[in-house]
């Protein structure tokens, strides 16, 4: 084993918020192998310098270098220069950007589809499943871009008639010189954004700009884009981990000059993506602050990482998608899931209550005020239903002005104390939109297992049964086209049973 080993890092500096991270895994990287005599050159060049990039590599065919780690300007323009090095015994490894058909030795990457298959996953679910997306995919003629994208757009077969995508014609400096009214007119039917590029902070910047509230995805978590991510305007981003591929670059160059023979099939390595929320915006990566100690124990030590990392983004996409993306309240499909589990307990043990809820004369409401007054109400209506109901009680959205409520452990007179309450407070609930406030009622059916029902489902048609004969007594009181709120009359507010 050679005692002191030389390796040459070469990657661009420029734009600093996109590669001082993977610098700093370069760093740190550098910082572990320092007590295994390794030294590292820091090559820097702007990032599309072609012939910066060969003429520092021609410049390493004479020195005395083991190893190169190489963030290529180009995909291909730099294979000639690769091939000597590694026909030398100086092996190659690249990050981040790639040479595919070069000789390199190692490809240190992230999983580029599965980084746009992820951004489109956590999109739609935050778009509630439906809408048209409106994408910056760059130019997916480059290996980096293009992969992401047919990631994205492979994921968008699954929700084909729900969701459509339309690319946007403009770069973000090409909308940055329009009138506000004519960006609107670009934004306007948009439900969602994808942004592939690095004109991430760009367009976000616009998007707040004009106020716009639609769910915004797209890569890198920068110092730039942050502010964005924590007040909601970028809605999520993927991050492709540079600081793990700067890190594993080092490494993996040092392991290639240890091996000593380079491999008849070219390998790679792969780092997991995350997805970061505004919560987890600051995180830092700690999985690799004992490398070095032992390999074997630090390739262990990272695959737990991952496994951790990769579970934290699998648990919040599952939280996506049994929400309702408007009320914050569960959907229909956690609602179902619950109400036979409930119905199958309830038959064994303790009876089960359900309500099911219906928005009285909702259509007049977004007629006479607007979709945007629908969607206050909605958001009123679930902010009732969480007041009024214990945390073991499971709260849903069922589908338009439908709302439902499980309420487990609980017979008939009790759930119809819960549906008193319910009206008591939306009687004194007013709804305001600009200049307008009106009031919301509700029609409420209760149903109970085992007392009035068998199973689950037939749990749900009583329920659903006695809701529509409630409002049709509340129709024939208030009388057609009247928005009206159906007064609680001697109500008395009681704690949770």
């Amino acid at each position: 084993m050679k005692e002191n080993v030389s390796i040459a890092i070469v990657a661009p500096v420029q734009p600093e918020d996109f590669f001082d991270q993977l610098w700093e895994g370069v760093w740190e990287a550098t910082f572990d192998l320092s007590s295994f005599g390794v030294e590292v050159q820091n090559l820097t060049t702007e990032r599309a310098d072609v012939a910066g990039q060969r003429g520092i590599l021609e410049g390493l065919l004479e020195a005395n270098i083991d190893a190169i780690g190489l963030v290529p300007a180009h995909a291909s323009a730099l294979d000639d220069l690769i091939n000597r090095h590694e026909a030398r015994g100086t092996p190659v490894v690249t990050f981040y950007g790639d040479a595919p058909d070069s000789r390199r030795t190692v490809f240190v990457r992230a999983i580029l589809k599965q980084a746009g298959a992820l951004a489109a996953e956590v999109l739609v679910k935050q778009m509630g499943c439906r809408g048209r997306i409106l994408t910056f995919p760059g130019a997916i003629e480059q290996f980096h871009y293009g992969r992401r994208y047919q990631g994205f757009r492979d994921a968008l077969v699954h929700c084909k008639g729900a969701v459509e995508e339309s690319t946007c014609p403009y770069s973000a400096q090409d909308l940055a010189s329009m009138t506000d009214a004519d960006m609107k007119r670009v934004f306007q039917r948009a439900a969602g954004f994808y942004v592939g590029t690095q004109e991430l902070p760009e367009i976000a910047s616009l998007l707040d700009r004009l106020n716009v509230h639609a769910p915004c995805v797209g890569f890198s978590n920068t110092a730039r884009v942050r502010p964005f991510l924590e007040r909601g305007v970028v809605s999520a981003v993927v991050d492709e981990n540079r600081r793990l591929q700067g890190y594993f670059a080092l490494q993996k160059a040092y392991e290639a000059v240890l091996k000593g023979e380079q491999k008849a099939q070219v390998t790679s390595v792969r780092i997991p993506n995350t997805v970061v929320f505004a919560a987890n915006a600051e995180e830092m990566e700690d999985s690799l602050k004992d490398a070095f100690e032992l390999l074997v124990r630090q390739r262990t030590e990272i695959l737990c990482s991952y496994k951790d990392k990769l579970e934290q983004a699998n648990a919040k996409l599952l939280s996506l998608s049994v929400t309702d993306p408007l009320t914050g309240l569960y959907n229909r499909r956690r609602f179902e899931e619950v109400m036979q589990q409930e119905a199958a307990r309830a038959l064994r043990y303790e009876p089960v209550s359900l309500l099911i809820i219906d928005v009285n004369l909702f259509k007049q409401v977004n007629d006479r005020y607007g979709h945007q007054a629908g969607d206050e109400a909605l958001k009123a209506v679930a902010d009732v239903l969480k007041s009024s109901c214990r945390t073991t009680d499971t709260c849903a959205r069922l589908g338009g002005d439908e709302f439902a409520v499980i309420l487990p452990h609980t017979d008939l007179a009790p759930a119809q104390v819960v549906r008193d309450r319910i009206l008591q407070r939306i009687a004194r609930t007013n709804v305001r939109i600009e200049d307008a406030e009106f009031p919301i009622s509700l029609s409420i059916g209760i149903a109970s297992l085992p007392s009035t029902a068998g199973d689950a489902a037939s749990l749900i048609a009583a329920a659903d049964a006695e809701m529509y004969r409630v409002k049709q007594a509340s129709r024939q009181e208030t009388g057609p086209g009247m928005l009206a709120s159906v007064q609680a009359t001697n109500y008395v507010e009681t704690l949770d049973s």
